[in-house]
């Protein structure tokens, strides 16, 4: 057995000296400072612990917001190109009829000539 040991139960006996008793108290103040500093590791570590859930609390916040922004301009943008805004444009370059016969007939003939073109290439693809 380890002398503290055979001290602590001679304490415990009532049959310790005050030589033993100086010994038992100063073995349970360093027992003490030991872990008082054995605590104070474990709060550092837990402090180091709790504080990397914030940085990952602070980094998924900055993602969201990053996405809810991409989200938003993406959003602008096909509002600003949607089919009713190209439909405006489209109406302001084109006229909606022709005033001369003859461009009318031209246009047509164009308009007509596309449509050909690509029936055509529709109906070459099918055949092969």
């Amino acid at each position: 057995m380890r002398e503290t040991d055979k001290i602590l139960r001679r304490i415990a006996n009532n049959e310790a000296t005050e030589e033993e008793m100086r010994k038992a108290e100063e073995y349970l103040h360093s027992f003490n400072q030991k872990l008082s500093l054995q605590i104070d590791d474990w709060e550092r570590e837990e402090e180091k612990s709790n504080s990397r859930p914030l940085r990952i609390v602070w980094l998924r916040t900055a993602v969201a917001t990053a996405a809810c922004l991409i989200l938003l301009f993406t959003v602008a943008l096909w509002f600003d190109h949607s089919p009713n805004s190209i439909a405006t444009a489209t109406v302001t370059t084109q006229k909606d009829s022709y005033d001369n016969p003859e461009e009318a007939a031209a246009e047509a003939e164009l308009v007509l000539m596309k449509f050909s073109q690509v029936i055509n290439k529709a109906t070459c693809y099918n055949t092969k």
